[in-house]
């Protein structure tokens, strides 16, 4: 795609301007992200005796902006951050190395072995590598929006909810991140108005029930955001429905239209017109050792038990290259 190459030309102009810096150490597995799926696949990977690096800038994923999960096997309820918390715990009970604070920016494999670059140019190597770097809230990409970006318009309910205390908010996106942001909002704010574009709430159905059973969240259908407009913050929201031009006055406004993946780390993959990498039911790249898993690959519902399935299956089959690889040698 155009965009990675674009982004990829970029990278490469940077990082020869970096002190790069490579260990000497060969690892079997390198698994790159910080949540359920990179968590789970070193986990599993450590259990099925492979030397394990992840490499993350931060823990948690799109889990910590979720305010409850309720539908994770064992737990009744539970808080998005804690659970993440949890996962973490759970994995640093096994012998797991970790490289955190930076973000992975390139993967290139020679000879066999693949080398993982960070943004401060250090270098790891590793016979595997498991991508599960997951996806990141999209963009409208309408007038004001960036101008009004943490000034009115927001990306996680949960982060920046209960600065609305009280007041009237908009929620963009009738989907599964849309009506789960509506939902939480309605304890929080006064009035919550849910914009949908397609017109047809989707995600989980006790969760739609819930919204639109709500006296105050209101569901405006067929409606087309088409600008942010304030002074210094955000004052009010302009969106076309049926062809009309309408306007909400709020103070704040989340952006909910899901993610977009986080796909753009390596150039040995092939993506789809989404952006998510291509992979097998083996959780495989097209690059024999190169694996993905979670959000960021194009198999399976973006759900979080998906992800750490995705991620025991990523370990398990790149533990089995691993060790086939090393007998060949």
């Amino acid at each position: 795609m155009e965009w990675r190459s674009v982004n990829r030309t970029i990278f490469q102009f940077r990082s020869g301007l970096r002190n790069h810096r490579m260990t000497d150490k060969i690892r079997d597995l390198i698994a790159i992200g910080g949540a359920s799926a990179a968590q789970s696949a070193a986990i599993y990977a450590v259990r099925a005796g492979m030397d394990v690096l992840v490499i993350t800038d931060e823990y948690g994923g799109q889990i910590n902006n979720t305010d409850v999960v309720e539908n994770w096997l064992g737990t009744k309820s539970i808080s998005g951050p804690k659970l993440a918390e949890e996962f973490t715990e759970h994995m640093r009970e096994y012998d797991v190395d970790e490289h955190t604070g930076e973000k992975a920016v390139d993967v290139r494999k020679r000879d066999k072995i693949f080398t993982v670059e960070t943004e401060s140019g250090e270098e790891f190597q590793s016979h595997a590598v498991i991508i599960a770097t997951g996806g990141s809230r999209r963009r409208l990409n309408v007038p004001g929006e960036e101008e009004y970006r943490n000034k009115g318009v927001a990306y996680c309910a949960v982060c920046d909810g209960p600065l609305y205390q009280g007041e009237e908010v908009a929620v963009i996106g009738g989907g599964y991140a849309g009506t789960e942001a509506a939902d939480y909002l309605s304890d929080v704010a006064d009035k919550v108005y849910l914009l949908s574009r397609s017109g047809v709430l989707k995600g989980e159905e006790i969760t739609i029930n819930k919204v639109e059973n709500d006296e105050n969240v209101e569901v405006i259908r067929e409606a087309t955001v088409s600008e942010f407009q304030g002074d210094q913050l955000l004052q009010s929201v302009e969106y076309r429905q049926n062809g009309e031009k309408k306007e909400l006055e709020v103070p704040g406004a989340f952006v909910e239209i899901g993610t977009a993946p986080n796909s753009d780390v390596t150039d040995l993959v092939e993506t789809d017109e989404s952006g998510k990498i291509k992979v097998n039911r083996e959780m495989k790249t097209k690059v024999d050792g190169l694996y993905a898993a979670g959000d960021v690959n194009n198999m399976g519902a973006q759900q979080l038990v998906v992800s750490a399935g995705q991620g025991c299956d990523a370990a398990l089959n790149a533990s089995e290259y691993v060790k086939q690889k090393k007998s060949e040698e």
